[in-house]
């Protein structure tokens, strides 16, 4: 059977409090997710992918990479940026403007044994350094489309 072509919606409910992620498409070698901040909310301690390449496309608002190893290199991307991370960057983020920040995830690699590690090189568990863990709060009829 022959794969099928899809269209998705860039679509999602905007947040004053905490963060939402939504998984739009998966193929066997990537992930599409739209993802929504608050002011100041971000996800993750500073850390590298060791098999996923990744790129957040930036569809509203000003985001704040830390990137390299020390954290030290920072990158500011706004409106339709595109901030790329091959596999083994180290990079963390957060929301740095005023009003919710949205962005497009795109997660590419050809082995789903990927691993976040720490700067020291120690394997992350799970999902557990976000930053800004809280349950989201969405803003009523509020929606980026």
């Amino acid at each position: 059977m022959d794969p099928k072509a899809q269209v998705v919606q860039l679509k999602t409910q905007l947040v004053s409090e905490g963060h939402t992620r939504f998984m739009l498409a998966e193929t066997d070698l990537m992930t599409l997710r739209i993802h929504c901040y608050a002011p100041g909310i971000g996800e993750n301690a500073l850390h590298a992918h060791t098999k996923e390449d990744h790129i957040f496309v930036v569809l509203e608002g000003m985001a704040q990479f830390n990137t390299e190893r020390d954290g030290q290199t920072v990158l500011t991307a706004t409106k339709n940026h595109a901030v790329v991370l091959p596999a083994g960057s180290y990079y963390q983020f957060c929301n740095s403007g005023q009003t919710p920040l949205v962005m497009v995830r795109i997660g590419a690699g050809q082995d789903k044994a990927d691993q976040r590690l720490n700067p020291d090189g120690s394997a992350i568990p799970g999902r557990a350094h976000e930053q800004g863990a809280s349950k989201p709060k969405l803003i009523e009829g509020a929606f980026f489309e």
